[in-house]
């Protein structure tokens, strides 16, 4: 077997230009109406609003009836870990048709019966690619039926789903809201524009900018890509001198690592190839650096633009310089005063990019001097532990909810009033470069009935990288739960203690 094409499964940065311009309002309703309305959307007008919409069992139940057969299209399946995804659309009896890269790992659903189709798309010519999607949706429909709605749980597709919603006459996310969220420059000029807080910012699109970025934004600060997810690429800079290596170093360290949908990296040889195509360039932003604790606020909102959930979660100090993440816990210990005061600005914040309906991950600090402060806005489900923990806690299914949300089906979950349980989970970073020798380190933690998980995420052998020689790398994944969060708390950094004296790296 030949070696499979790179580029053909990699969606690439500049593929954002190419997408055609988001339609008018005169276009869409144009297009609304002249396209048939979905059969969900049929199914939620004949019944009783207050029904369709109670927050309660009965509910709930009625929604699940409605999004039952849903043919929903998902373009980019992400990494293998997002399996479970389509596990609970399956359980859930939605018709899922998933379009990605001719390698992806979500080809072999279909034989798996967990998803419907699985269309191939080759997104080596960027220009091609919106075309391409669209006729992989016409063929859905032509084998399927109506399409009810189109989503991705992948970061980089959200502006390519927003595209192709708009031109199908489907629910989703306005394109200039997913863009203004995508790019953190725009986002902190809604912010402004708001009258929100938004700390000292500057872009760095060479080395010629570095200078300016450093006398407006002044130190200590961050620099960060434009535009992706996660923390790759984001380091703290306490001068000058350190901003200057930082940059050079990032820029080229990022230009020469691209990640398909697969999780494939690319040799140098490649890397260099697709540089010279263009798709590799990457902007920097400089930004003032915010202390205090960081969170995650979860925000559910309806068609009326209503909060209907809102949850925050709080994230353990980060592995500086890198903001690689450690570990988090669910329900709060923030005071109910700063958690209210986190939702209302993650709230205010996604509404501010233009966003009206949907499933939405905020970043967000409480910091010393100046209250909640935004970090960024994820217009999608966030990833990692985020679905387990607020299914745990609070009895909230994140997925299931954004099936809703884009077949036009009410999003009002059911939860429970108080903790269903307490969830504490951690990533453990290698704490030494070099050989892992072991993985051993989680088997005695699998008969502990408040484990959930402990396992090795890393092969024994590989080779794995601590702060002081670059990003760490994670090792092991742990979460537990307890009927107390503080409990929760150290019980996983007693596991975490244990694994870390436990781990042989040579």
């Amino acid at each position: 077997m030949g070696r499979p094409n790179i580029a053909a499964n990699f969606m690439s940065p500049t593929m954002y230009g190419s997408l055609p311009k988001a339609l008018s309002s005169e276009e869409r309703l144009s297009i609304s109406r002249n396209t048939p309305m979905s059969a969900s959307l049929r199914e939620v007008q004949n019944r009783t609003p207050a029904k369709v919409s109670a927050p309660t069992r009965a509910g709930r139940a009625l929604r699940r009836s409605l999004l039952k057969g849903c043919v929903i299209v998902i373009v980019v399946a992400g990494y293998s870990g997002k399996r479970f995804i389509y596990e609970r659309a399956h359980e859930l009896g939605v018709r899922v048709v998933i379009i990605d890269g001719p390698d992806s790992w979500a080809k072999t659903l279909v034989g798996e019966k967990v998803i419907e189709k699985f269309y191939p798309v080759d997104f080596t010519d960027e220009a091609a690619i919106f075309d391409k999607c669209l006729v992989r949706i016409k063929q859905a429909e032509a084998e399927l039926g109506q399409v009810d709605g189109i989503c991705s749980f992948w970061e980089a597709a959200q502006a390519l789903v927003a595209s192709l919603a708009e031109r199908q006459g489907l629910l989703a996310h306005p394109p200039a809201a997913v863009e203004n969220a995508r790019e953190k420059q725009n986002t902190r000029s809604c912010m402004k524009a708001a009258g929100l807080p938004t700390p000292a910012n500057h872009l760095i699109k060479s080395g010629a900018d570095v200078k300016r970025a450093a006398e407006v934004v002044g130190f200590p600060a961050v620099i960060k890509p434009i535009s992706g997810a996660a923390s790759e690429g984001v380091v703290r800079v306490d001068s000058l001198e350190q901003l200057v290596k930082v940059y050079e170093r990032e820029s080229k360290k990022i230009k020469a690592k691209a990640i398909d949908s697969n999780t494939t990296t690319l040799d140098d040889k490649t890397a260099e190839q697709e540089r010279a195509r263009g798709r590799a360039e990457l902007t920097f932003m400089m930004e003032q650096y915010l202390d205090g604790p960081e969170v995650d606020v979860d925000v559910l909102l309806n068609s009326d633009g209503d909060v209907v959930y809102g949850n925050v979660t709080d994230n353990w100090p980060t592995i500086e310089p890198y903001f690689n993440e450690t570990g988090s816990n669910c329900p709060s210990i923030l005071s109910l005063q700063q958690q209210r005061e986190l939702c209302q600005l993650s709230v205010a914040a996604v509404k501010c990019m233009g966003f009206v309906v949907g499933n939405f991950h905020v970043e967000c600090k409480y910091t010393s001097s100046n209250g909640p402060q935004l970090i960024e806005v994820n217009a999608r489900m966030g990833g990692g532990p985020v679905y387990a923990m607020n299914q745990f806690v609070w009895g909230v299914d994140l997925v299931e909810e954004q099936f809703l949300g884009c077949c036009g089906i009410p999003s009002r979950p059911y939860l429970s009033k108080t903790p269903q349980k307490c969830i504490a989970e951690f990533s453990i970073n290698a704490q030494k470069t070099g050989t892992l020798q072991n993985v051993d380190w989680v088997d005695k933690f699998q008969d502990d009935l408040h484990v959930v998980y402990a396992r090795s995420i890393v092969e024994e052998g590989a080779k794995v990288v601590c702060v002081e020689d670059g990003l760490p790398t994670w090792v092991a994944e742990l979460m537990v739960w307890d009927a107390d969060v503080n409990k929760a708390i150290a019980h996983v950094l007693d596991i975490e203690k244990d694994i870390q004296e436990n781990i042989v790296i040579t």
